[in-house]
C-alpha cells in the first residue's frame, strides 16, 4: 500500500512539472527549449493520469483525483472516459451539478454509449428529480433495451412515483435478461406484496435469497410469512439473522430508502414487536444509534 502511495506522489509531482511546461499560463511565459509532445504522447500521458486518479479515488482522496482528471482533460480533451470517471469522482464529492455538465460533455463524444445515460440519471434520482431521471434512462435503454441494470434502475424510478405495475414490468426484463440479478427479482417480491399477492411475493423472495444470502430479500421473506402465520418459527429465525447481519433495516427510514412499501414496513413493525423479537431488535437498536 505505501508503496503504491509513493508512486502516485511521485506521479503527481512529475505531472505538476508537465503541467507547467505545457500549459502557458501567459502569452509573456518564458517557454523553454523542448520538445513538444505529440498528439499520442498526449493521449498517453492523459490515460495514465486517468489510471492514477482512480487510484486516488480508492483511496478516497477525491479532490486530488478530481484535479490529475482536469490536467488529463486538457490533455486530451475528447477522450470519454476521462470524462466519465470525473463525473463519477464529482459525484463522490457532493458535486451533482459539475458531474451532469461532465457527463454532458461525455454524450457529445460520445452519444451511442448507455453508460453514460445510466449515471446521469442516478444524479437526478438523487437530486428527487425523478421525471428527468425516467427520461434520461430510457434514452440509455433505447440505445440497448437489454441492459438489466438500466431496466433495474427504471422499475426504482417508477416505484418512487408510485407506478407499481410499470416498476414490475421493469423488474420483471431485468431479471428475464439475467437470471442472477437477485435485486430485481427482490423488487418484484416487494412490489408483489404491495399489490396483495404475497404468496407471488413470497416465491420471489425465495428465489432472490437462493441467489444471494442478503439481508434483505431474508427480512422481507421473515416479514410476509409472519404476516400470514404469526407463529411461524422459520419467520422469527430468518428475521434474527437477517437483523444480525444488517440491523440498519430496522430503521423506518433504511427500509424507505430501500424502496419498502408502506404496506411491507407496517409489517414489518408488528413482526418486530413480537416478543420472539424483543432481544434482537434492542440490540440492532443500540448499534445502528
Amino acid at each position: 500500500m505505501k508503496k503504491i502511495i509513493i508512486k502516485i506522489y511521485q506521479l503527481l509531482l512529475f505531472l505538476s512539472l508537465c503541467e507547467y511546461f505545457l500549459i502557458p499560463k501567459s502569452s509573456n511565459a518564458f517557454l523553454p527549449k523542448i520538445n513538444e509532445p505529440n498528439q499520442q504522447e498526449l493521449e498517453y500521458t492523459s490515460i495514465q493520469i486517468g489510471k492514477t486518479a482512480i487510484q486516488l479515488i480508492e483511496f478516497g482522496q477525491i479532490d486530488d483525483a478530481i484535479k490529475l482528471l482536469e490536467l488529463a482533460i486538457k490533455l486530451n480533451p475528447k477522450e470519454t472516459n476521462l470524462w466519465i470517471i470525473l463525473a463519477e469522482a464529482q459525484i463522490k464529492s457532493n458535486k451533482n451539478y459539475k458531474a451532469l455538465s461532465s457527463l454532458n460533455k461525455a454524450i457529445k463524444l460520445n452519444p451511442k454509449e448507455q453508460n453514460i445515460y445510466f449515471t446521469k440519471a442516478s444524479i437526478y434520482m438523487d437530486m428527487n428529480n425523478l421525471q428527468k431521471a425516467k427520461v434520461t434512462i430510457k434514452k440509455g435503454l433505447s440505445i440497448n433495451e437489454k441492459n438489466e441494470r438500466g431496466q433495474f434502475q427504471l422499475g426504482n424510478i417508477e416505484i418512487m412515483l408510485n407506478n407499481y405495475k410499470s416498476a414490475l414490468k421493469a423488474f420483471r426484463r431485468s431479471s428475464q435478461i439475467n437470471t442472477n440479478f437477485w435485486q430485481s427479482i427482490n423488487n418484484e417480491g416487494l412490489i408483489l406484496y404491495e399489490l396483495n399477492k404475497p404468496k407471488e411475493a413470497i416465491s420471489k423472495f425465495k428465489i432472490a435469497l437462493k441467489i444471494s444470502n442478503n439481508a434483505e430479500p431474508m427480512l422481507a421473506l421473515a416479514i410476509v410469512l409472519f404476516s400470514i402465520d404469526n407463529k411461524s418459527i422459520e419467520s422469527i429465525n430468518l428475521a434474527k439473522n437477517a437483523l444480525k447481519s444488517n440491523p440498519q433495516y430496522i430503521s423506518k427510514e433504511y427500509q424507505s430508502k430501500q424502496l419498502w412499501g408502506k404496506k411491507l414496513q407496517k409489517s414489518a413493525q408488528l413482526l418486530f414487536i413480537s416478543k420472539e423479537m424483543k432481544k434482537i431488535v434492542m440490540k440492532a437498536q443500540e448499534i445502528i444509534q
